[in-house]
């Protein structure tokens, strides 16, 4: 390397020093609330990435890897994002829709068989449903199919580590099929394992392992390099922790037995992704950009503008104020010291307190994990205020 090409990359290399000391400046709260969750014990480290029109404004790592390392955490940290798989899921079945081969109100079963012979729980008896569940049901969250934690006390039985042998997604189908319904097709929104049936109508449409798909139709053309369902032998992981009398130590009930649905042995649509926070900075940036990251288009912007819309009808039983569109949650303005605040933004998280959400009014993107369970709500919230705030102090300043 000769002395003009050294100092040309010197030269580079500070000015994204620069850039990021600055950013980390703009966005003090928010550094400031990560150092807080680190500091009074609340997760042992995490992560975020803000983008901005496109660039990335914040990008930072606070505390440690596992436990006791003292291994500093870092932002390329691949960890499992769980239900933030189910908006790439989504995703890959609206692809499918563009390209005629599926309708959203195409019955389940003509994809998987099975399904024709489900049936719903009414008043403690198993009968036919209303109608088929369809293909928009899925994505919406109103088939009726649960999880075991959010099943009715009766249905609970039919769930519980039903899937724990299960290592294919046609036999999970299969297995999901049997599954009583909670509700009427349309009837209520019931979070479940819809998006895992997705997965399988994936595999059936297109003809390719649901992963083969992922990776040639949204992962490489996004450069999501480190996003699958098995994450490379020779990475270090970040321990899953919970709470033990007041402290956090890597969740043994997890690692050594513990419910399969949280460790799926099949390519689960719904909660089996690892990811990295850049990886699904890029996925959140394409959805941002309706539908297009760097030239590679994995969605029309009809699409996304569709898939981001509020498809929970007024004769929908469901939470107050919850809106949920084809993969994505809608969600109301924050309240704040700076007014209502990012207001329509779509989003959702992981189970192991991995939140994401993205903000078109503002062509904003946010994504936060660390490893820990159980899900948080609270610093759930908590995140969506402090960038939404971060981000409105930063443009005052201007």
């Amino acid at each position: 390397m000769n002395n003009k090409t050294r100092n040309l990359t010197m030269m580079l290399l500070l000015g994204l020093l620069i850039s990021s000391a600055a950013s980390a400046a703009q966005l003090k709260p928010l550094m400031d609330w990560m150092n807080s969750l680190v500091e009074s014990g609340k997760v042992v480290g995490c992560m975020v990435q803000v983008t901005r029109d496109g660039e990335t404004i914040f990008l930072e790592a606070v505390g440690d890897r596992t436990p006791g390392s003292e291994e500093d955490l870092e932002t390329d940290q691949v960890i499992r994002i769980y239900s933030m798989s189910k908006a790439v899921t989504s995703t890959a079945i609206m692809q499918l829709v563009e390209q005629g081969k599926l309708d959203l109100d195409d019955p389940v079963s003509k994809y998987i068989p099975e399904f024709k012979e489900t049936k719903v729980s009414v008043d403690g008896q198993l009968v036919a449903p209303r109608r088929p569940v369809t293909i928009r049901d899925l994505l919406t969250h109103t088939s009726g199919l649960a999880y075991d934690f959010s099943a009715p006390p009766e249905l609970v039985p039919h769930y519980k580590d039903k899937m724990a042998d299960v290592t294919s997604l046609e036999e999970t189908a299969v297995v999901m099929s049997r599954m009583p319904l909670a509700s009427h097709p349309g009837q209520a929104f019931v979070y479940g394992l819809n998006t895992d049936v997705l997965g399988r109508v994936v595999e059936v449409v297109s003809g390719k392992e649901f992963e083969v798909y992922l990776q040639e139709n949204i992962f490489t053309p996004l450069g999501m390099d480190d996003t699958g369902f098995t994450p490379d032998a020779d990475i270090e992981l970040m321990h899953i922790v919970t709470p033990d009398e007041g402290s956090l130590v890597v969740d043994a009930n997890h690692y050594e037995g513990g419910t399969k649905i949280l460790k799926p042995a099949f390519q689960s649509g719904g909660g089996g992704l690892w990811s990295t926070i850049g990886d699904y900075t890029r996925f959140c940036r394409a959805m941002e950009q309706l539908g297009e990251l760097d030239g590679n288009r994995i969605l029309e912007t009809r699409t996304v503008t569709f898939m981001t819309q509020n498809q929970l009808g007024p004769g929908t039983k469901k939470g107050p104020r919850q809106r949920f569109g084809l993969g994505f949650g809608i969600q109301p303005a924050v309240d704040s010291r700076m007014g209502p605040l990012g207001e329509g933004r779509w989003s959702w998280g992981g189970a192991a307190c991995t939140y994401f959400f993205i903000d078109p009014e503002q062509d904003l993107t946010a994504v936060f994990a660390t490893q820990q369970f159980p899900f948080n709500m609270d610093m759930n919230n908590e995140f969506h205020q402090v960038v939404l705030e971060s981000m409105a102090i930063e443009e005052s300043s201007r």
